[in-house]
Formats: structure tokens, sequence, C-alpha cells
């Protein structure tokens, strides 16, 4: 891996991400190697007038993942004529070949360092003296991936041929990420990956990697992206007992009816999955409980689906994503029988959406009332700074008459639900910066 210290001259380089928290740590840690001594852009951030190299971090999840993909090129291209367009990531790993026949498309990379090793034989092309500006973000939060691949081949996922068996980052270099993510100033750090739960070293797994990041370093606070239902020891739960360590976790369902779990080879049911719940909330009263969900997919019957709508009421999960089935060709699915037309996956989603509301706007107001310990990330121009809670509920607070900045940690009571925005407004309650 290249060192920042290589570069000593400046290009633009603009990056657009898709897909899942994976893909979006593979572009911060360009933007991490790249950003010193270059313009490094996220393209959901900043409005460049012009840009030397494209970056397209590829989704290849779903059809329609894989579609957006593809489309996002030419806009990007035509915003910015004269930059070379790289693709990478995990539509680049599944079809190499039919991205480089694309028009417009200069280079299609597979392997993380010869995407390094590219951008810095671009870095030649440009001249030293150019007059440098600061483009780095303002990010609070941090991922670091710790772990790659997945062994659980879903029939619906071509995931597990994008990025390859099962593989895990090695204690030492996570601990040496972490700490240097503190250092640069971040308050909160998500762990990812595609499985995180499958995260081994030597004798350790992944309550041992939580106990020890919390043990070994200040970090304020430590959250995981999303994990897989399956049976997790008793030191995994005693972990919420630490306050640093975020009672916030999306745990993927993907559909609440066994039979169609079984069909989609998932590796639990509704019993293990209901079981791990009921041992998060043990652990953890108000623990805020995220998931994704598929609707539509192909043999769900209106009997099958209403087991789900009946089964999610019963978690109450704090907030559903919901995912129209999408065929992914070279899946086991794609070929099924018994596809779901388009309309009724449409009118699913919406009845699905409509009990989603009411879960998470319940879910919020529960939690009126109390203080809790806000991350701020940004503050606008009237003074509005907006933040998330451990738990994961989206807080807006005036700030105005405060020394609030952005990546302080306040202490704010929770007062009122705003539905339009589904969002908490609250007050400082006690000015407590970490």
């Amino acid at each position: 891996m290249p060192s920042k210290q290589n570069f000593q001259v400046l290009m633009k380089i603009v990056i657009k991400t898709l897909g899942c928290k994976a893909n979006r740590y593979e572009s911060d840690k360009v933007q991490d190697i790249f950003g010193k001594e270059n313009y490094v852009s996220d393209l959901q951030t900043y409005k460049l007038n012009d840009a030397d190299v494209i970056l397209i971090n590829t989704c290849t999840v779903t059809q329609n993942a894989d579609k957006k993909s593809r489309q996002s090129i030419s806009p990007l291209k035509k915003r910015f004529p004269k930059a070379k367009v790289v693709i990478f990531g995990c539509g680049a790993n599944i079809a190499k070949e039919e991205y480089t026949k694309l028009p417009n498309v200069d280079y299609v990379i597979q392997k993380r360092e010869d995407l390094y090793e590219l951008l810095e034989n671009f870095s030649n092309d440009f001249p030293e003296s150019c007059e440098t500006t600061n483009f780095s973000e303002n990010r609070t939060r941090s991922l670091i991936k710790i772990q790659d691949g997945c062994n659980n081949f879903c029939t619906y996922c071509i995931i597990p041929y994008a990025r390859g068996r099962e593989k895990s980052v090695p204690l030492e270099e996570i601990l040496k990420e972490v700490r240097e993510k503190i250092a640069n100033g971040y308050k909160e750090i998500i762990l990812t990956g595609i499985n995180i739960g499958m995260w081994k070293h030597k004798n350790m797994d992944l309550p041992d990697l939580i106990e020890t990041i919390l043990a070994e370093t200040d970090l304020p606070r430590l959250r995981l992206g999303s994990i897989e239902p399956q049976m997790y020891p008793d030191k995994f739960y005693n972990l919420f007992k630490n306050k640093r360590f975020c009672p916030h976790l999306h745990v993927s369902l993907q559909s609440g009816s066994d039979t169609i779990l079984k069909s989609m080879n998932r590796h639990y049911d509704k019993t293990l999955f209901t079981s791990m719940i009921r041992n998060l909330r043990k652990a953890s009263p108000n623990i805020g409980i995220t998931t994704d969900v598929i609707v539509g997919f192909p043999g769900e019957s209106q009997k099958l689906f209403e087991e789900t709508l009946k089964y999610i009421q019963e978690i109450q999960f704090s907030k559903i994503h919901i995912f129209p089935y999408s065929r992914r060709k070279g899946t086991i699915a794609a070929s099924m029988v018994n596809q779901i037309p388009p309309d009724i996956k449409k009118e699913r989603c919406a009845k699905m959406a409509k009990i989603e509301r009411i879960m998470r706007e319940n879910f919020y107001k529960n939690n009126i009332g109390t203080v809790q310990n806000v991350l701020i990330e940004t503050i606008d121009e009237n003074g509005i700074g907006k933040g998330f809670t451990p738990n994961y509920i989206r807080v807006s607070v005036n700030l105005k008459e405060s020394e609030t900045k952005p990546n302080d940690i306040v202490q704010i009571l929770l007062e009122k639900l705003n539905k339009d925005k589904i969002e908490v407004s609250g007050k400082l309650k006690v000015l407590k910066i970490f």
C-alpha cells in the first residue's frame, strides 16, 4: 500500500460509491491514502467543477444495483468530460469484460492494490506547482472493515462470487487502524464487513475483538455494522454493559417466513432469530434493532407475506430497510419458478412501509424524556445540530447559544418526535464534550 508521503503532486479525484458499508470503507480508504496531497472528493459531499479521475465503486448485489452502477458512468463523464473513468468494486469483480466494453470506461480494476498503483501512476501526469485546497471531509464516524467475503451462498446473492470466501483482518491491523482513527479525531467507529459475525483471529472471535478494542483504546463509541443471525455466546451480550459499546444492532432478517428463509438458503429460522433478539433486549432493554427484509421473493404467496408482516410486528424493529426482490443473473433464485410480478411487489412494499413507519415512530416515542449522549455530525447556518444517539435515533437540537462543534458528544434531553422527518428534537441538557 502506498504511503501518503509518496505523493507530491495534485490531482482531482472524485469518488462515486454505491452499495454497502464495506464499499463505503474501501472508498474512504482511497481518501485516507490519497487525500493529503490531492483533491479527493466524495461525490455525495462536494460539488466540484472539474475532475481528473472519476472512481466508481460499484455494487452488484442485485440486478437493480448493478444497473445503477452502470448508469452512473455516463452522467459523471458528462459532468467531468476530461476525467479518466476507473471502475472498481463488486461489479468489476463479477463482470470486468462487460464493464470494459462500455463507452467512457478507461480502466476496470479488480484488486485494491492495483487501484492504488494506477492512481500513483496518474499522479506523475500532474505538475507539482498546483495550488492546493483542502477538500478533506468533516466526518465524525469512521468505518473499519474487519472481515470480507461470505461462505453462506444465499440463493439470491452474488456476493460470495464477487468477494470470495470469508477472510478476517488480523487483530493487530484492526487495532492499528482504530488507533489511527482516534488520533485523527474520530469519536465513533463502526466495524463492518460482509459477514462480521464470522470474524476469527487465532483463538479469538468477534466478542473478543470488541472487548479488546474497548479495553486497549479510549474510543468514545464503538458500533457494529450489519450482522447475521446466529448463535452468539453469552460474552457477546455482556458487552452491552459497557456504555461505550453502542446499543444498536442491524440484524438481517430478510423474511419472517421459515418457508422463504429455507428457499433463500438462510442459515437460521425464526426460532433462532427470536432467541437472539430476546437475548439482546435482556442485555440492553433500550437497544435499537434494525433489519433488512426482501419482499416478493420467488414463491412468496400472499399467506407467506402476511406471515412476515405478523412476525416483524412481533419483533418490533426500530427500523426496516425494505427491498423488493430483484433477480440477479448468476444466482439460483433468478431461475426459480413462481417469480412475483412487479406490481404485487410494489403493493407489498408499500404495505410493509406503513407498518415500518409506525414501529419506528413508536421506538422513538419510547425514548422521549430520556437523556442521551448525541454525537453531533453537522450544524447548519441556523445553529441546528444533528446527530445520532447510541441506539441510533436521529436527533436535532438548537445549539445556537452553545459552543458545541461538529464531532462533539453532548448530553441531550429528547423532547419531541418530528413525524415529517422521523427524528427527535431535543434540548441541550448538560454540555459534556468528549
